[in-house]
Parts: C-alpha cells; sequence; structure tokens
C-alpha cells in the first residue's frame, strides 16, 4: 500500500496550514473586490483583516512541516541548508503578521519584509521538492508543483514590477494591481502544493542507497 511520506502529525499540519492558505487567499481576493485599493480611497474592511489572521495561522502550522520535511530528507546537504533557510523565513511571516495585527507595525513598513520572506518560503517549497526527487521521498506530484511555484516565482515578480513602472509613468492605477495577478496565481499554488504534500501518496519505489545530496 502506498504511504505517505511524512509522519501523520506533519501530515496534520501539512494540511492545516494548506487549507488555512487557500482560505486566506479567498479572504485576499475579497478584499480587492470590495476594497479595491488601486482607487485611492478604498476603506480597508475586514476581509483584510481576515486575511492577515489567516495567513499567521498557515505560517504557524507551516513551522512543523518544515521541519518534519528536513527530518524527512537529513541526509541531503541541500535539503538540510533549505529546511533552515525555510524555518526562518517562516518564522519572520510569524513575527511579522503578529506584528501587524496587534498594530505594533504599520502594513507601509511591514509589507515589503513579510513579501520577502514569503517569496523565500516559496523558494523553499520549490528547492525541498528537488531534494525530494534526488532522495526519491516525495511523490511526484509534490515535486512537479513545487518547481512549478518556483519557477513561476521570476515570472510574478516580473509583471508585477511592470504593472508597478506602468503605475508610477501614466497614472494608471490599476495597472499593478493586474501586475500582481500571477503572483496571486503563484501564491495560490503554494498552500495547494502543502495540501497536495499532506494527501499525496509517497513514490512507489525504493530510496536510493547513496544519497546524492550528503557530502
Amino acid at each position: 500500500m502506498k504511504t505517505n511520506p511524512l509522519r501523520t502529525p506533519p501530515r496534520w499540519w501539512a494540511a492545516a496550514s494548506g487549507g488555512t492558505g487557500l482560505i486566506a487567499n479567498a479572504f485576499l481576493v475579497l478584499f480587492y473586490l470590495t476594497a479595491q485599493p488601486w482607487t485611492g480611497n478604498a476603506g480597508d474592511g475586514w476581509f483584510g483583516a481576515a486575511n492577515d489572521v489567516l495567513v499567521l495561522i498557515q505560517y504557524l502550522a507551516l513551522v512543523p512541516v518544515v521541519l518534519g520535511l528536513g527530518r524527512l530528507m537529513d541526509g541531503d546537504t541541500r535539503a538540510r541548508v533549505w529546511t533552515g533557510i525555510g524555518l526562518v523565513a517562516a518564522v519572520a511571516v510569524i513575527v511579522l503578521q503578529a506584528l501587524l495585527i496587534t498594530g505594533a507595525m504599520p502594513f507601509e513598513r511591514q509589507v515589503v519584509a513579510v513579501s520577502l520572506s514569503a517569496v523565500l518560503t516559496m523558494c523553499w517549497a520549490g528547492a525541498i521538492s528537488a531534494a525530494g526527487t534526488r532522495t526519491r521521498t516525495l511523490p511526484r506530484t509534490v515535486t512537479r508543483l513545487g518547481r512549478v511555484v518556483v519557477i513561476g516565482l521570476p515570472i510574478a515578480l516580473g509583471t508585477f514590477g511592470i504593472g508597478a513602472l506602468v503605475t508610477a509613468v501614466s497614472g494608471v492605477s490599476w495597472a499593478w494591481a493586474a501586475g500582481g495577478i500571477p503572483g496571486f496565481v503563484v501564491w495560490t499554488l503554494f498552500p495547494a502544493w502543502t495540501l497536495l504534500l499532506a494527501t499525496a501518496p509517497s513514490r512507489p519505489r525504493d530510496r536510493p542507497t547513496a544519497d546524492p545530496g550528503r557530502r
């Protein structure tokens, strides 16, 4: 019988993180549809606040997943490095979201740091998926989606940069939001990857005897 590569508790955390993240993204869509922040006079509403809280919960649940995958691939050097990076980035998101929610840090000061930290966690997903391929510990569906996430990142950053530039140069207020659509897609694929990690069975083949990532 095919079994999930993660032990039961990390698998539950992966399901919690992925499911919460997808719900958070739904609230983010509702926020943009109702508040329309590109108009310049939009109110915040409760959709944005709900998204902030759910992202905090998403990343709290992600920490055991990062650690669980790190233990699963502890013989792979690059996986160990990326486990450290993913853990630091996830904790940074947690701290920054907590500061935002409590009012200790305004959104204007928090957004850049939390965005960079979130991007690092998505890079971690791509790197740990690659490690899962090398060590044959993760299902192909998981590793493929992880590669899609990390490949989509530069595309998303590029389109957002173009949209922001158009807004700055031409004054088209909604261009930055339109440019951010690919980024939202990638941001949605990340919790989908986590949820898939919780439900997918392990690869139907043996692990290699010699880990190519070991020094």
